[in-house]
């Protein structure tokens, strides 16, 4: 599908096509028609821009998806990160992570992601309305800071560590977590492991002892059981399990943390 190119636009077009954004901002827009020499209100040029398939909405306020003129027609990448990069490139400093699956997946370290992507934010944060229906959320507050991966804030392998064991029961499948375990602790640092789980609850250090020992005791060595009871791995139901050392109670794992028989 042929996009047209108005005479007065094409200076701004030249401009993103140069940079290339898969999401640009309103502000930076503004910047670039300046630049660009464009006349005109900037809210009729993102309009005429629009209305010819050369920005689509991202679902995130003042952003919108740039569609190269490569792409043969005003037609989505279909990023599945969309909603979210336009909410960072409107909010820079928002405190969102890729969490869990996900994370995995952009570090990689598994195959494949979660139909749905996954993201954290802290506890109590309000959520842009845009990432609720296309992003699944939990709520962790992360010590360390994100890595960059794609140009997305990712969960750093200690931080996402600390979240498996402080919310067990929101990780959509144990079995694939297992199964890539071992490749995660490889990237854990002791120190940044210590950072992360300095002002978590007992009960999280011991989840992360119960979960981590059986693979890497060394990198759990300093932690201990919580005290006066038992820590329960998971909402509380049929137990499948019961660690004496770390006084785990395990209702959701698929099985006892530990190499599978395919595993070193």
């Amino acid at each position: 599908m042929t996009r047209t190119i108005p005479p007065t636009l094409a200076p701004l077009l030249e401009l993103l096509e140069l940079e290339r954004p898969s999401v640009v901002t309103v502000e930076r827009l503004a910047e670039m028609a300046r630049s660009a020499g464009v006349p005109g209100r900037l809210n009729m040029i993102v309009r005429r821009l629009a209305s010819r398939g050369w920005l689509l909405p991202t679902g995130a306020r003042g952003s919108w998806e740039f569609v190269p003129a490569d792409r043969a027609g005003p037609y989505s990448s279909q990023d599945p990160w969309l909603p979210l990069r336009g909410v960072l490139a409107d909010r820079p400093d928002f405190p969102v992570r890729v969490a869990l699956g996900s994370a995995l997946w952009l570090l990689d370290l598994a195959d494949r992601g979660p139909d749905r992507p996954e993201i954290a934010v802290p506890p109590g944060l309000r959520l842009p309305l845009t990432l609720a229906p296309s992003h699944r959320v939990t709520r962790f507050a992360p010590v360390l800071p994100a890595q960059d991966v794609q140009g997305l804030p990712v969960e750093a392998p200690a931080s996402l560590l600390a979240h498996l064991a402080e919310r067990p029961a929101v990780v959509r499948s144990w079995e694939a977590v297992l199964a890539v375990l071992p490749r995660l602790l490889e990237r854990v640092m002791p120190v940044d492991l210590s950072a992360e789980l300095a002002g978590r609850t007992a009960a999280t250090r011991a989840r992360c002892g119960y979960l981590v020992a059986p693979y890497a005791p060394d990198l759990v060595a300093q932690l201990e059981p919580a005290p006066g009871g038992t820590t329960w791995f998971g909402p509380r139901g049929p137990v499948r399990r019961y660690d004496t050392r770390w006084r785990v109670v395990d209702t959701t794992l698929p099985r006892a943390p530990g190499p599978g028989p395919d595993q070193p």
